[in-house]
């Protein structure tokens, strides 16, 4: 499993991520009242450190454990977090991890999209076996569309300068990035290939020199090969389906998601 958080310290940047790289008002929402269904005594367990879902489960009054492969990244995250819950931390690799708890809900914020395409059942299969009988798993995550396959950047920058620009530069514009500079044959994308299409809008002069900074020094998508898989929306829901039941599949209202980024409400078989 190859999630390189740790090179460079790419957790620093994470602050200039916001919305969609990070769950959305409704959707805090929506994961609050599932969390609220199981009652006082609900187990949660959050795969990585995600500040917002700590920050949620802090104002329930409800503990958590978190499963991560880094302390680091969990004590750097930390500062973001202003309410914090009584916490577990794991140290430790979602495929191969074993607790001896099981959860009645598990949280992923887009850690579908920072693993290899060919490690998700292996992925679901663990996750599983961390969920109790009537559990939820709900993972948060970008997916595409058949239609995206001939994006372009450049489109997406004119999108973002006529109507986007309203949201700020990384909520109005990374998508374009994602999944324009995207290969769709090996089904996978690298931050440096972002900041590559980046350069190149640049020396198009489609966007400025601070626009390109923030690229580079911000976000920190320069040389780094941070690897992200964005699945179409069909193929993810049959992949899905061969382990869970889908209970229900939410959209966060917020029109800057554009319904790109499906949480999904999941059962294991039996």
């Amino acid at each position: 499993m190859k999630i390189d958080w740790s090179e460079n310290d790419f957790v620093t940047h994470w602050k200039y991520y916001k919305p969609p790289a990070r769950a959305s008002p409704s959707d805090l929402e929506f994961i609050k009242n599932k969390i609220l269904e199981k009652g006082k005594e609900v187990k949660v367990l959050i795969l990585g450190a995600t500040p917002e879902y700590r920050e949620l489960c802090g104002n329930l009054d409800i503990p958590v454990a978190l499963l991560d492969f880094s302390r680091n990244n969990y004590e750097y995250l930390s500062d973001e977090v202003f309410n914090a819950p009584k916490e577990m931390f794991i140290e430790g690799n979602w495929l191969h991890s074993k607790l001896s708890d099981k959860f009645d809900i598990i949280l992923g914020d887009n850690v579908i999209n920072v693993l290899p395409k060919k490690d998700i059942p292996l992925f679901f299969k663990n996750v599983a076996n961390m969920l109790k009988k009537d559990g939820f798993f709900m993972p948060r995550s970008y997916i595409r569309t058949p239609e995206e396959t001939n994006f372009k950047v450049e489109e997406g920058i004119k999108e973002y300068r006529k109507k986007k620009h309203i949201y700020g530069l990384y909520t109005g514009m990374s998508r374009a990035f994602y999944i324009g500079a995207y290969n769709f044959k090996d089904d996978v994308s690298f931050l440096k290939d972002w900041f590559k299409a980046a350069e190149k809008m640049y020396k198009k002069g489609l966007i400025n020199k601070k626009e390109l900074d923030f690229f580079l020094d911000k976000v920190g998508w320069k040389d780094r090969e941070f690897q992200f898989f964005i699945p179409l929306d069909k193929e993810l829901t049959g992949t899905i389906s061969e382990h869970f039941d889908i209970l229900e599949v939410f959209y966060g209202t917020e029109p800057y998601l554009e319904n790109k980024l499906p949480l999904h409400v999941l059962k294991v078989k039996r």
